[in-house]
């Protein structure tokens, strides 16, 4: 083991952290929490040499480990339970007094989940420097606590986490149940502790039905998110014209305790309905100087927004829709029009599938200091958003939708033209929802660009110009489609300026980019075939580049033609750097 001896230190902390943290889903991608659930993993580096133990024992005895349903089993003298645990081993070490995390993992019904707490040994002491706890419930136990034992077990279970973790001020749950009780152990726990919480993360497959009866005030990043039920904008039937026919109808809105908003940070909250977003927030009374519930609130700290709506409502309702966006475009609450929450720090914004008007509802926000915008599937009136009022803007990831009438292409040809007209922007995402073929535009703006991606589908010939225009890019991705038709690659043939001359092969197109992904999407084999070789050309005149991105089919095709690049002893192009490339597989 001498040569293991001699890493780094840094670099064993990064294998030992890489083991321990472990990301967990429920059904759905969105549901993610990162868990450091790799206890039993990191225990074997323990044994391995001193050096290994000095570096991995902080991760395994600083985090206490409870998973109930597992194969492991604890003998106690009311019978067998199945939970993996380390407490007994941080007990005997003496780490306990420095254990900072507890790890909550159940497969299981409430009363088995408060005898394996007691088998494990964690109830019964105070562990005054626990003050995080991660809490996942799988997707694979459905929990139906219906009987008196399992609502007495419930009870237990919260007591006991609460009498254990007194300094508790940091939680993070996530529970992969259809159901609405898959974070029953918490609803107690969290209200609580509420007053002295700083971080509240909480996202279900289901609906969240946790009662809050406290209220935050000293809570910085609040994430709660649901999966399954989302919300419902539909017209009631029989609706007339009024304005109040766009009413929301709901089916399980999403539950947010009261928060005080000045000492927010983070906010990621979803789905929630478009009006009234700001009502479980509260502010501080300028007359006393201490927080009131019925004061407006402002965001004096806030620095990262995200706001889920529900789902997309249909093109009958445009015209209601059209009406409501004039009183609903404001987030603050309805009943103080034209006073709205101050955001005085925010730098990152993302909305997701705002129902009304886009335009309208992005002038509540501070545009000439956000840093960071996201948008996606926000339909109504999107191609009359531009990003230049955003003067500061360094990234953005664009959802494009598809243009209502027939002029869609020169719709998103002229909203992308716009777009390469901001020179503030570093990073640019832009994603159509139906990759047909768009053309860039003639000059750029891009001055500072680094990372790009053209999700929209485009012409090979296309990623040359890119790469050309834009001096600083290091990361591109982009997807090539079939051209429209055998007229329109005519023209663009024949009307595109001819900017290289018959040397061009012998151009390196870049010194600065280190990765290119490129998708191919609704070729024909034979197009396919000579993308590929085109862009194994194209890799040869790029000789910073470290790695090639493509699909699973096309990776033997592309390798085949980068071989046939480096054994062409006639190529214009000196290709040795391919041999140092490495290619790689996308998933789309």
């Amino acid at each position: 083991m001498t040569g293991f001896n001699t890493l780094p230190p840094r670099i064993l902390t990064r294998i030992f952290e890489y083991l321990f943290w472990t990301a967990v889903c429920g059904k759905d991608q969105a549901e993610r929490l990162v868990l450091p659930i790799g206890q039993y993993e990191v225990l074997a580096c323990l044994k391995v040499s001193h050096a290994w133990r000095k570096r991995a024992a902080g991760l395994f005895y600083r985090t206490a480990l409870v998973s109930v349903g597992t194969n492991d089993t604890v003998h106690t003298l009311g019978g067998t339970c199945h939970v993996r645990t380390n407490i007994r081993l941080i007990l005997e070490s003496g780490y306990a007094p420095k254990t900072t995390r507890l790890v909550l993992v159940i497969d299981a019904e409430p009363d088995k989940l408060a005898k394996c707490l007691l088998a494990s040994e964690f109830v019964g002491f105070e562990w005054p420097s626990i003050n995080t706890l991660y809490f996942y419930h799988p997707q694979n136990h459905e929990v139906r606590p219906s009987s008196l034992n399992q609502n007495k077990a419930i009870d237990d279970v919260n007591q006991y986490l609460l009498a254990s973790m007194p300094n508790l001020k940091h939680i993070y749950a996530l529970s992969g149940t259809s159901d609405s009780f898959g974070l029953f152990a918490l609803d107690d726990l969290i209200n609580v502790r509420m007053p002295y919480l700083k971080t509240l993360t909480v996202v279900a497959q289901g609906a969240l039905k946790l009662g809050f009866h406290s209220h935050a005030q000293l809570l910085r990043h609040l994430t709660m998110h649901t999966v399954a039920h989302a919300l419902d904008y539909s017209e009631p039937s029989g609706s007339s014209d009024d304005e109040t026919n766009c009413s929301l109808q709901t089916h399980v809105p999403l539950s947010v305790p009261r928060v005080h908003a000045e000492s927010l940070v983070l906010l990621d909250i979803g789905p929630i309905a478009p009006t009234n977003i700001w009502a479980p927030f509260f502010g501080t009374n300028e007359a006393s100087n201490v927080p009131d519930l019925n004061t407006l609130p402002n965001f004096l700290c806030l620095r990262k927004l995200r706001l889920v709506f529900g789902v997309q409502a249909s093109q009958s309702e445009d015209r209601h829709m059209h009406r409501a966006s004039k009183h609903r475009n404001s987030p603050g609450p309805e009943t103080s029009v034209g006073i709205y929450p101050l955001f005085p720090q925010l730098e990152s914004l993302t909305v997701e599938q705002y129902p009304y008007n886009i335009l309208l509802f992005l002038e509540n926000f501070p545009r000439g200091q956000l840093l960071h915008l996201k948008l996606y599937k926000c339909l109504h009136h999107f191609y009359e958003l531009s990003l230049c009022v955003f003067s500061r803007l360094q990234s953005a990831c664009i959802d494009i939708p598809e243009a209502p009438h027939a002029s869609k292409e020169q719709d998103e040809e002229t909203w992308i033209s716009r777009t390469f007209g901001v020179s503030t922007l570093r990073s640019l995402s832009l994603r159509a929802s139906v990759a047909h073929q768009v053309d860039l535009p003639s000059t750029y703006q891009l001055h500072c660009l680094q990372n790009l991606d053209l999700s929209i589908g485009m012409r090979s010939v296309e990623v040359e110009k890119l790469l050309v225009e834009l001096k600083h890019l290091r990361s591109l991705r982009v997807t090539i489609t079939e051209v429209l038709s055998k007229t329109h690659e005519y023209l663009s043939r024949s009307i595109r300026p001819k900017k290289y001359t018959k040397s061009k092969y012998t151009r390196v197109l870049s010194t600065t980019l280190e990765q290119l992904t490129i998708c191919l999407v609704d070729l024909a084999a034979s197009r396919q075939r000579r993308a590929l070789s085109k862009t194994a050309w194209l890799a040869a005149r790029v000789p910073s580049l470290l790695s090639l991105h493509t699909q699973q089919e096309h990776l033997q095709v592309l390798a085949s033609c980068i071989n046939n690049v480096q054994a062409n002893k006639q190529a214009p192009v000196d290709a040795r750097h391919l041999s140092n490339m490495r290619l790689c597989t996308i998933l789309l």
